[in-house]
């Protein structure tokens, strides 16, 4: 039986371990963009420098050695080929299936407002990538906007403010982690971020941009006619569900990969979980999903 697992998340890793724990002689291949393995959850200690790469990893070292599993990294999905059970790579090489389980994740929405879409200087905050390209930036930065008030926005305002940036905070909610706090909580952890020199803008929203002539916005005006500077603009506004591999494709996709409750697609021996199916995107419920796909699997 050959296995076939895209992405290397919360959701793919627990599924591989599943799979290996159940089938003891299967095949088992990972295919990732990703060339480390690593937490999500840790990525604003690696913009502040608390953390390098190899340490941000949630498995041991030696888990694909130990779980007999094939890691094909560095590498993207194209499409899969539903009728021969193929996984086509952008490298013009093919991995063949028995079973497959879609886990690639989700990617960060930038909003088009202004010139976000197309500065050089503007960034999500979702992969390793995504933080590999923002900390040189960050660390020249002298004054750092973060549009949403989000987790992952908090955590890159964590991490420049560890880093003695200047960090101002846009929302257009009244209070800070607007879907995880209430009003007394979010006012308990805006006043501590405030404390440690973090600019709040509650209430207002991002309007109109201002791009240089080297690509980089460096002001951004709010709807109540705010300017706000800046060198480095952190966009968490959302996610989209990364279902790219499979738009052309007869798996059904609704914004995000649909699947039954044992995670089995429309098509017979597909498989998602994790963000890409558009259901509880929390780190638990990845593991808890990879973990039924890979039982059904097998």
């Amino acid at each position: 039986m050959m296995h076939v697992i895209i992405g290397v998340g919360a959701a793919g890793i627990t599924a591989a371990k599943t799979i290996r724990s159940q089938q003891l002689d299967a095949s088992i291949t990972m295919i990732s963009t990703d060339e480390h393995v690593h937490s999500r959850c840790m990525l604003h200690r690696y913009l502040s420098h608390e953390r390098q790469e190899d340490t941000l990893s949630f498995v041991e070292p030696d888990f694909f050695e130990t779980n007999k599993t094939e890691w094909i990294k560095g590498v993207s999905v194209k499409t899969v080929d539903v009728k021969n059970q193929q996984v086509l790579l952008d490298n013009d090489t093919s991995c063949h299936y028995d079973k497959l389980l879609i886990t690639t994740g989700a990617n960060s929405f930038i909003p088009p407002v202004g010139q976000f879409r197309e500065a050089n200087n503007v960034f999500g905050l979702r992969h390793l990538s995504d933080a590999q390209a923002i900390r040189p930036l960050a660390d020249q930065a002298e004054q750092i906007l973060i549009v949403g008030s989000g987790l992952v926005g908090m955590d890159a305002a964590y991490a420049f403010l560890e880093q003695g940036k200047e960090v101002t905070v846009v929302e257009m909610a009244d209070r800070i982690l607007p879907i995880q706090l209430n009003e007394t909580a979010g006012t308990a952890y805006r006043k501590l971020f405030e404390e440690h020199g973090c600019r709040f803008l509650l209430g207002k929203k991002a309007s109109e941009t201002h791009m240089n002539s080297n690509g980089s916005i460096d002001y951004v005006l709010l709807d109540d006619g705010t300017r706000v500077d800046c060198d480095l603009v952190i966009v968490a506004a959302g996610v989209r569900p990364a279902v790219e591999c499979v738009l052309d494709t007869s798996i059904e996709v609704d914004r995000f990969i649909k699947v039954s409750d044992t995670m089995e697609t429309n098509c017979k021996d597909i498989y998602a979980a994790g963000d890409v199916t558009g259901l509880s995107g929390i780190w638990p419920n990845a593991m808890k999903q990879g973990q039924v796909a890979a039982m059904n699997m097998c």
